[in-house]
């Protein structure tokens, strides 16, 4: 995590990581991390929980056998992580929207990190939340810097979506998803679309070590 960018917070002892399958973890680590960065994640991967209160969101991390829902609320200074929950109906569980509500309430009424702590919340990182161990935080750091590099190139060309999926015999919503650092997008596509896009191996070589550079550091 950047020194700029929000720290996740969630209740210790309450909110537990699911068990999310691998690629699962890596997805919701590079949405988490937007997050994080001050970006605004639309649907399908998030979706406005207004029935929760204002600035608060419902996450979607898609699994094998399961759709795992994070709610979540923006504020200025933090992303507070209310309640992480299994999901197999289209409505919410009551009980976990009530939970979440609960959570959000405490935050408002509280001082931040110090007092936070004190009381049992956790003020932390995507690697901390999700558990992730350092191999696989530096592979979320480096969807994000390989994705966010694919769409910057394509809006330097002037090209659209459906104009780059052409040039790199794609589909328009596979871009997307790969410009979203979407963990079913292979490292082996977003690096052969950026060569598409005029990248050089040194630009890659670049990328590639700033994001590991980073994590040392």
């Amino acid at each position: 995590m950047n020194i700029e960018d929000k720290p996740l917070i969630w209740l210790h002892g309450e909110i537990k990581t699911p068990p999310f399958s691998p690629l699962a973890r890596i997805e919701a680590g590079v949405l988490l991390r937007r997050l994080q960065q001050g970006q605004l994640i639309p649907l399908p991967h998030s979706r406005p929980m207004l029935s929760m209160g204002p600035r608060c969101h419902e996450l979607r991390v898609h699994d094998i056998d399961a759709t795992w829902r994070i709610i979540y609320r923006l504020d200025a200074d933090a992303v507070i992580i209310g309640e992480v929950f299994s999901k197999k109906t289209t409505k919410t569980p009551k009980k976990s929207s009530t939970s979440a509500k609960n959570g959000f309430k405490n935050m408002m009424n509280e001082a931040k990190k110090k007092r936070l702590i004190e009381r049992g919340w956790k003020v932390g990182g995507v690697e901390e939340f999700l558990q992730l161990s350092p191999d696989e935080a530096a592979y979320v750091e480096l969807r994000l810097k390989l994705s966010d590099s694919l769409k910057t190139q394509r809006q330097r060309k002037n090209l659209t979506q459906v104009e780059l999926a052409k040039l790199v015999k794609s589909s328009q919503s596979r871009v997307a998803k790969m410009e979203a650092g979407d963990s079913s997008i292979s490292l082996d596509l977003l690096i052969r679309s950026l060569l598409a896009l005029g990248a050089s191996n040194r630009d890659l070589a670049n990328m590639i070590g700033q994001d590991y550079h980073g994590m040392a550091g």
